[in-house]
């Protein structure tokens, strides 16, 4: 799981086992996630990586390959997130499933944010695993096939990156995971889900 908490500079030893490979991409990961709470992610730049990090530039791109490649690696983490997020508030029979779906898209800014400034990375990340997690927590109150489950997350991704964008148009930063952003989202993955239960 990638932490919003920074971490600690590496002394700079060369990985050698994939155990320690593996330790420092999770340190890249966690310096790029931390990075990401006061920058956009369209704006985040190898350098800022590699000085929070602790790093040269070569060192970041000899571990983790591109900026890009963390960018994706944090976004599979904060999918992951949000779903177990969702998973929880479904528990809550009061609240419909797209008012559900937009509340926990809106309070991860990080994910939101990714989504909308790098809808290229969807096409590089493979997202069956987080599509299958998906599917298991609506089951109980959307049972959707494979086409429609496909369908609803191009939908989730074309309506976040849309609400967003406009969202963060006025904002320096990360625009606030305000009502209007919900309300927004909650209507628009209503009248979806609706077509896909017609």
């Amino acid at each position: 799981m990638v932490s919003a908490n920074p971490p600690a500079a590496l002394a700079f030893v060369r990985a050698r086992s994939p155990q320690q490979r593996d330790e420092r991409v999770r340190h890249l990961a966690h310096a790029t996630r931390a990075l990401l709470d006061d920058t956009r992610a369209s704006e985040l730049t190898l350098g800022e990586i590699a000085a929070a990090a602790g790093l040269a530039k070569s060192g970041v791109l000899r571990y983790a390959g591109s900026r890009e490649a963390l960018l994706l690696l944090v976004m599979y983490h904060e999918h992951l997130g949000w779903v177990a997020d969702l998973d929880a508030h479904l528990a809550d029979e009061q609240r419909s499933l797209a008012k559900a779906l937009a509340h926990t898209l809106a309070q991860r800014p990080v994910l939101c944010d990714l989504i909308s400034a790098a809808p290229v990375l969807m096409n590089r990340l493979a997202p069956r695993d987080v599509e299958d997690r998906l599917n298991e927590t609506l089951q109980p109150r959307l049972p959707l096939d494979r086409q429609q489950l496909v369908l609803l997350t191009a939908a989730i991704h074309a309506f976040v990156g849309a609400v967003w964008g406009w969202a963060a148009i006025d904002s320096d930063t990360q625009p606030e995971p305000g009502t209007d952003l919900e309300l927004a989202l909650a209507a628009l993955l209503h009248t979806f889900i609706a077509g896909l239960q017609a």
